[in-house]
């Protein structure tokens, strides 16, 4: 129960990602038109361009919980998943038995979620890798992958993972000496419950949309998430750390099957920081046989010892969660409320003046309004055509054609961080005047356009 509770205290935080805001917004589209758009249908720089909506499942599911309980209810659903993901964690570390060992390395493991857990889908293809992990160590009827096959691929793109898992697990049980039966079971169930997620709104292309994505490297190398890992965070620490640990025990207790799943899930993870949750999840088994005779106390006793620290710790999850949900549900500090406000105070509408603006206000803007011509460029790395990616990662890089790519595009506006590079170049440009400031943001505007009655021409 400790672990849960800290699950869901990671996930009752409050909600503030840029590309969950786009899922929102999107499930709120799907809401209303009964239908998945398959155009952009936020921005003037790609108004029109094809768009696979690939979480559209997990879009759906934000807007209805939206619609009938509001975002608090969203919150609550996030730490709902993120416990059930702490609970995954506890299964895939049974057979350690020893219960501060397997308190250790799921606390660890917990670390390492604590910055990479978000209210985006990616938690929920998570809890199906988890479920995939589970069971391929036999503590799952294989039957259940059917339609947790066809849910993962309409929910996140991270499906062929799974696959990826069962594959490599088959090999190192085979290489071992035994037969991998548990592992082609699963595969054999996982596998047409992938192909059917086919069936939906998306059709074919949905199973297709992970290889196109990664097929774009040249884009995706300059996305942070998509980088090798610096190790400069807590997250990617404890994941450095568990990984070492992970070695130790191999030494420990070797297994072919433990050593090449270890290999390849963490260079999976070393190539790109996205995979290092996922790489957490998948080392969990083998740590647990590598433990396995460690610790004194049996973690799965139900001594009156045992009970009383269930009881414990259960009182301590119940504290935290208290804790946590006494923090403000929403957390939009890391966006330019203010300047929003103070553009439509003075009559300065985003639909008609376009602005130019980093890939997390476009997300946000499409949360606060909705579907119309307002934003320059969000997350969604996949969509954009070539030339509407080079501007946008031109704005956020501040390369040296920033402001002629501006010009392509008739802006008007530019919202840039303040402590930011691109701060200077504008403020330092005589084409450019500020038009509003405050501690994070500043709004500037290009000479001689008309804004609005208020402001008049800047």
């Amino acid at each position: 129960m400790a672990l849960v509770g800290m699950g869901a205290m990671i996930g009752l935080r409050s909600l503030s990602d840029n590309s969950f805001l786009t899922h929102l917004a999107t499930g709120r589209l799907i809401l209303a038109s009964g239908s998945v758009p398959v155009s952009d249908p936020y921005t003037f720089t790609a108004a029109g361009a094809p768009w696979v909506v690939q979480s559209w499942l997990a879009s759906l599911v934000y807007a209805s919980v939206e619609n009938f309980v509001g975002l608090a209810g969203l919150r609550l659903m996030m730490g709902l998943v993120a416990a059930i993901l702490a609970g995954l964690v506890w299964h895939l570390l049974r057979p350690c038995r020893g219960l501060v060992p397997r308190l250790v390395v799921g606390v660890l493991m917990l670390s390492v979620g604590a910055g990479l857990w978000s209210e985006r889908p990616y938690m929920l293809g998570l809890v199906a890798f988890g479920l995939v992990v589970l069971a391929a160590e036999g503590r799952l009827n294989p039957i259940w992958l059917a339609p947790l096959g066809w849910l993962w691929v309409n929910t996140h793109g991270s499906f062929p993972l799974g696959v990826v898992y069962l594959l490599v697990a088959a090999v190192g049980t085979r290489l071992d000496g035994e037969v991998p039966a548990v592992e082609a079971r699963c595969l054999r169930w996982l596998t047409p419950g992938i192909l059917l997620g086919a069936v939906g709104p998306l059709g074919p292309g949905v199973l297709l949309f992970p290889f196109t994505l990664l097929g774009r490297q040249d884009l995706l190398s300059n996305v942070l998430e998509w980088q090798a890992p610096h190790f400069t965070s807590i997250a990617d620490r404890a994941f450095l750390l568990q990984v070492l640990l992970a070695i130790m025990l191999l030494v420990r207790r070797p297994r072919y099957r433990s050593a090449l799943i270890t290999a390849v899930f963490t260079a999976a993870a070393l190539a790109g920081s996205r995979n290092i949750a996922v790489a957490s999840l998948a080392l969990a088994p083998s740590m647990a046989l590598g433990l396995a005779g460690l610790g004194g106390i049996d973690s799965e006793a139900r001594t009156a010892v045992a009970r009383l620290f269930g009881v414990f710790t259960m009182a301590v999850a119940a504290m935290l969660i208290f804790i946590r949900l006494d923090q403000p549900t929403t957390n939009f500090t890391q966006y330019p409320v203010e300047a929003l406000v103070y553009l439509e105070r003075n009559g300065i509408a985003v639909s008609e003046h376009r602005m130019a603006a980093p890939d997390i206000v476009g997300n946000f803007l499409e949360f606060a309004y909705g579907p119309g011509r307002r934003v320059f460029f969000d997350d969604r790395f996949d969509m954009f055509p070539a030339e509407v990616s080079e501007a946008g990662i031109s704005f956020v890089l501040v390369k040296p054609d920033v402001l002629s790519q501006l010009d392509r595009y008739d802006i008007d506006l530019a919202a840039v961080p303040r402590e930011s590079p691109l701060a200077l170049v504008v403020v330092a440009d005589a084409q450019w005047r500020i038009l509003f400031q405050d501690d994070g943001w500043l709004v500037a505007c290009r000479r001689g356009a008309g804004l609005s009655e208020s402001v008049g021409t800047c």
